[in-house]
């Protein structure tokens, strides 16, 4: 009967082993099971991380090539715009230092008429008189009278002119005017006139002459003050 009861133990014992194994393997094939999917989601929270990241890197690259090749553009324009101002400011000093040939074409001065007086004051004083830019001609016309044309370029392709008479003083020094007329030429490139346009009449002055010099004093728009002409 012990024996028996001995067997019967040890029977249950071992059901009682097999089921807690059996228990075990279940436990740990669900733990597996339930762990899987986490270790999944967290490589994939990473992956999708690490895409974003590049993303984003990318984006800042093609960016920052953006922003030097419109760096590079303005250069560029700023190079071009140098490099016109430049060219401009050459063309400008070339036009200035050689006039065409009408830039500056007065009347020729005529040689003293036989009425004249051998050392009048038209004698004297009549021909070309310059200062800088602008050109002078006294031309005379009877006794102690004479005609004055002025001429001031301001470009190689513009010039202001004026006309005026009058006769001599007493003195033979000083010529008194109050008919000046001043007007602006401006010329096409192959000389000829482009338009005239009047900006005055009625204007009044004096030319005084003293030796080898001559000042013009315009009462209209004192352009020559402080200006000496000579031959």
């Amino acid at each position: 009967m012990k024996r028996i009861v001995t067997v019967l133990l040890g029977i249950a014992l071992m059901l009682t082993m097999a089921v807690a194994m059996t228990g075990c393997g279940k436990k740990d094939a669900q733990t597996a099971e339930n762990t899987a999917p986490q270790v999944t989601s967290t490589q994939k929270a990473d992956d999708a991380k690490k895409a974003e990241e590049a993303k984003k890197k990318e984006e800042a690259k093609k960016k920052e090539e953006a922003k030097k090749k419109e760096e590079a553009k303005k250069a560029e324009e700023a190079k071009k715009k140098a490099e016109e101002a430049k060219k401009a400011e050459e063309a400008k000093k070339a036009s200035e230092s050689k006039q065409p040939q009408n830039s500056v074409k007065p009347s020729q001065t005529p040689a003293p008429s036989a009425d004249q007086a051998t050392g009048s004051p038209v004698q004297r004083y009549s021909g070309r008189w310059g200062s800088g830019r602008c050109t002078v001609d006294v031309v005379g016309e009877a006794n102690n009278s004479v005609v004055i044309k002025v001429y001031w370029s301001s470009s190689a392709f513009e010039r202001a002119e004026w006309t005026m008479s009058g006769n001599f003083d007493e003195d033979g020094t000083t010529v008194y005017y109050t008919d000046g007329v001043k007007k602006i030429v401006t010329f096409n490139e192959d000389g000829s006139v482009k338009s005239t346009e009047e900006v005055y009449v009625g204007g009044k002055g004096s030319f005084i002459f003293k030796d080898n010099t001559m000042t013009w004093e315009d009462l209209a728009e004192h352009m020559a003050d402080g200006m000496t002409f000579t031959k």
